[in-house]
């Protein structure tokens, strides 16, 4: 029996609530992604991407940004927001370093202070307290450090001398340009040179070196479990401290993606290259029920539309789940597609145009507190 099974039969049945984000967003000039140095060149991130042509498919190779990137930046917000709220992050957290308790050579360089605070002993030696924590269940070793770092908790860890694995809740795609942007040639990377200059003009003093910047019209997509969050998978007894936590756990979570996704808050070179953006189209979604829901990644700018199609037929046909959609476009009107896909679900997706893309995020944890809200008092009641 598997870890959610397990938790089901437990529990009884826990239901999922996932958020999940797509956006279209200009972005001119810009080097959030930095990926290597030839010489006095520093070279953005490319990759591969497929595109449709009168006589088939070609690759083309785009400036992107690496999910991993995305996930630093929003590791850090978290932490500063977590921090900033009293919750449980580790030193390690604060600095902007996502090692998370992966071995025990890691774990005695950086976190026997977290650990042992956590623990509540004085005995702070490195050696005892790799005993001690061989010693115990991998239950238990889940829980020290979910009460250890909310990071942990919401990013993920791997724990490799236990084989302790924790999947992230925390999911980003690549940040890529846009299908029919990279069509029509809305794509592409241009080389800046720059000079550093010195009073007296020495030999090797000076330098021209040439940093490549983006552009395009890129897709931000993401998704955050919601549900995950604050919950051990390793036993399936709730710890009451962590539930105690976990409603604010997961407003800290919510919190620090609507910050990287409204602000752009991610990326590199911004002290210098602070790229010039512009939302021009985003889609949210939060689900509830047996299984996950993302919204169509904007690959194309009608996504949204796509995104209602799918969310009403998964919805009309999987009765136990429900799925709302707030989106904003400045790009397609897909406000009566939407509302006609909302009514053949009998009511089950549920859509709402914001005036912003700032207001879709707001709406959307909105509706995960009323789910969170819910929750709380059904399992209060012992239902």
């Amino acid at each position: 029996m598997d870890l959610k099974a397990m938790e089901s039969k437990e529990r009884g049945r826990v239901d999922i609530i996932n958020l999940s984000l797509s956006a279209r967003i200009i972005i001119n000039v810009e080097a959030l992604n930095m990926a290597e140095s030839v010489g006095n060149y520093t070279r953005h991130r490319k990759a591969p991407v497929v595109i449709r042509t009168e006589t088939g498919y070609s690759i083309v190779y785009v400036p992107v940004m690496s999910a991993e990137a995305l996930a630093n930046a929003y590791q850090r917000l978290l932490a500063q927001i977590a921090s900033a709220r009293g919750l449980p992050v580790t030193k390690m957290d604060l600095e902007g370093y996502f090692m998370k308790f992966s071995d025990n050579n890691i774990i005695k360089a950086y976190y026997i202070d977290d650990l042992a605070k956590i623990l509540n002993i004085s005995n702070k030696d490195p050696n005892s307290l790799i005993e001690a924590l061989k010693n115990k269940r991998p239950g238990e070793v889940e829980k020290l450090i979910l009460k250890s770092s909310v990071v942990a908790d919401v990013g993920g860890f791997l724990y490799t001398d236990m084989l302790l694995k924790r999947t992230s809740a925390i999911r980003f795609a690549y940040l890529t340009p846009a299908i029919d942007a990279v069509e029509a040639g809305a794509a592409s990377v241009s080389p800046q040179m720059h000079v550093r200059y010195t009073p007296e003009a020495r030999e090797r003093e000076q330098a021209i070196y040439y940093l490549e910047g983006g552009s395009s019209l890129y897709v931000l997509t993401a998704q955050l479990l919601v549900s995950d969050i604050g919950r051990t998978f390793y036993t399936p007894e709730p710890d009451k401290d962590l539930e105690a936590q976990r409603p604010r756990r997961i407003d800290a979570a919510i919190d620090a993606l609507i910050a990287l996704a409204d602000g752009l808050l991610f990326g590199a070179k911004r002290s210098r290259y602070m790229p010039q953006w512009l939302v021009r189209s985003m889609a949210v979604s939060v689900s509830k029920g047996i299984v996950e829901f993302n919204v169509s990644p904007g690959v194309t700018s009608d996504y949204i539309a796509r995104t209602c199609e799918r969310a009403s037929h998964l919805a009309d046909s999987i009765t136990d789940l429900e799925i709302d959609i707030y989106a904003f476009s400045e790009e397609t009107s897909d406000v009566e597609k939407c509302i006609n896909y909302e009514n053949q679900s009998n009511k089950r997706m549920r859509f709402k145009e914001a005036d912003s893309h700032t207001e879709a995020l707001a709406l959307a944890k909105k509706k995960i507190h009323e789910y969170l809200g819910s929750t709380a008092k059904r399992e209060g009641s012992g239902r």
